[in-house]
């Protein structure tokens, strides 16, 4: 015999449930790009390419900002 639940506990309200997720994966991707380009653009301009990496993955966008200022 097969089993069902009496509701669908992801139907109307399931992709409520899901969207924080799906956002929260686009803004990791958004910034481990962000961090390749940094660190690709300083190793490029020989400037401290890791520790331009660590700044920009642990601040985010103002860490970008302040390397975008900052470079040569």
């Amino acid at each position: 015999m097969l089993f069902t639940f009496p509701f669908d506990p992801f139907g109307a309200l399931g992709f409520l449930l899901i969207l924080p997720l799906i956002l929260a994966g686009v803004w990791f991707i958004i910034a481990i790009i962000v961090a390749i380009w940094v660190y690709k653009d300083a190793k490029k301009r020989d400037m401290n390419a890791a520790v331009w990496l660590l700044i920009v993955l642990v601040t985010g966008c103002i860490g970008c900002i302040i390397y975008l200022v900052v470079r040569d």
